[in-house]
C-alpha cells in the first residue's frame, strides 16, 4: 500500500528509540556531546586558576618581595628597607649601620613582614580595595606600637608584638624590658613622661630616633640612630620629594 499524500517515510534508525538493523542503540548527536567537553573544560581551567593561585598566594604571601611584586607603589619602599636597608624618609643605600629592620632580618629567627603584619584576611581585603581606589597615601601611615591597649586602626600593642612573641631572649613584660635598661642614666623604657609608644624611639623602615634629644641635647644616641631634629628633616625632606 503506498503512502499517504503529505506524509513522509520514516526509517526505524530514525525513529525515536529506535535502533539500528544490527541491534545496537543509535547514537546521540554529538552536539550535546562537545558541549558537555567545553563545559569540563571551562570548569578545569577555573579550577587550575583559583586552585593554583591559592597556592601561590599560600606560598608566597609571606615573602617580602611578594609585596611589591603585587603593587610597586606604595610597598618598594618598604621592601627595599627590608633587603636593602634604604630607609623610607631618606633615599640612601649606604647607611653605616642596618636599619632595625634588616638587623632583624639578619638574625637567626627568619623574621619576614608577616612576623610582625600580622593583619587577618579581612584588613588584608580592606588593604587591597584602598590599594586599587588610590585611597592611601605615600609614605604610608605609620603603624604604632602601643604600651596601651590600641584604639586606632593603626594602633597595635608593642607589648604583644616585639615582647611576647619570643623575641627577646629574657624579656616578656614591659617590667622585664625597663629592668633591662636600669643601669643607663636616663631609662629609655621608664621615661618621666611615662610609659611612652614603642615607635616613639624604634622606627622599623626608616632609622630609629632617640626621642629624648627632643629635650636633652646630651642624651647619648645609639650608632646608627637619629636625633630628634635629625629624624623631623628627614622627614620633611622626604615629604618635599614625594
Amino acid at each position: 500500500m503506498s503512502n499517504e499524500v503529505g506524509k513522509s517515510e520514516v526509517t526505524p534508525a530514525e525513529a525515536p528509540g529506535a535502533t539500528a538493523a544490527d541491534g545496537k542503540a543509535a547514537k546521540p548527536p554529538k552536539k550535546r556531546g562537545k558541549a558537555r567537553i567545553i563545559i569540563l573544560v571551562v570548569v578545569i581551567v577555573v579550577v587550575l586558576l583559583f586552585g593554583g593561585g591559592g597556592v601561590v598566594y599560600a606560598t608566597q604571601h609571606a615573602n617580602p618581595q611578594f609585596c611589591n611584586v603585587v603593587c610597586h607603589t606604595p610597598m618598594d619602599p618598604y621592601v627595599n628597607s627590608y633587603m636593602e636597608g634604604v630607609s623610607v624618609n631618606a633615599q640612601q643605600t649606604d647607611l653605616e649601620y642596618p636599619l632595625d629592620i634588616t638587623a632583624h632580618k639578619d638574625s637567626d629567627q627568619d623574621i619576614v613582614c608577616l612576623t610582625c603584619h600580622t593583619d587577618g584576611i579581612d584588613a588584608q581585603i580592606q588593604e587591597g580595595i584602598a590599594w586599587v581606589s588610590g585611597d592611601y597615601s605615600v609614605p604610608l601611615e605609620e603603624l604604632t606600637l602601643t604600651v596601651k591597649p590600641p584604639t586606632a586602626p593603626h594602633q597595635r600593642s608593642g607589648i604583644d608584638t616585639c615582647l611576647t612573641a619570643g623575641c627577646h631572649e629574657g624579656i616578656s613584660s614591659l617590667d622585664e624590658l625597663k629592668e633591662s635598661t636600669s643601669d643607663q642614666k636616663r631609662n629609655p623604657h621608664e621615661s618621666h613622661n611615662g610609659d611612652m609608644n614603642c615607635t616613639n624611639c624604634h622606627q622599623m623602615h626608616a632609622q630609629s630616633v632617640l626621642f629624648c634629644t627632643q629635650c636633652h641635647a646630651d642624651a647619648v644616641v645609639p650608632d646608627g640612630w637619629l636625633t630628634y631634629a635629625e629624624q623631623q628633616k628627614q622627614i620633611k625632606e622626604a615629604g618635599a620629594t614625594s
